[in-house]
């Protein structure tokens, strides 16, 4: 084995920035993610996935409030058209779309296709929107 010396790579590199690299969004409170993204922001990292990740840690756990909205649909009219298969179809089909919808969204938020907030709220509003609508026919 020969020696080679010393070798100096990335002579401007601090050590806390090795550390800003291996962010766990899922592992962070709302306030730990977001100092995270400043201090990424701050080093000059991209920052779009963890925005993402920040703002679905509050729209995601919001679809436990969907998820009976979109199945009302099931719930509702079953005196009037007796229908009861086809509703309960349309109602799970509702909640799959949901999460397609918004893992869609949280990839393209990765990708920078869509910003971070739109890739974390979109896809719920626009599903509370649908559910709302079907329950207002579905009352009439």
């Amino acid at each position: 084995m020969a020696n080679v010396g010393t070798v100096i790579i990335a002579r401007d590199v601090r050590p806390d920035q090795f550390a800003l690299s291996s962010i766990d969004a899922n592992g962070l409170s709302f306030g730990a993610l977001r100092d995270a993204i400043a201090d990424l922001k701050a080093g000059g990292r991209p920052t779009k996935a963890l925005e993402g990740a920040m703002w679905h840690k509050l729209a995601g756990p919001l679809s436990s409030v969907l998820m009976p909205l979109l199945g009302a649909v099931a719930a509702f009219g079953l005196a009037r058209s007796g229908k009861l298969f086809i509703r309960a179809v349309i109602g799970m089909m509702l909640g799959f779309l949901y999460f397609v919808a918004d893992n869609f969204a949280l990839a393209m938020g990765n990708l920078g296709a869509y910003p971070p907030f739109l890739a974390a709220w979109a896809p719920f509003l626009l599903f509370f929107m649908i559910g709302e609508a079907v329950l207002i026919r579905t009352e009439e």
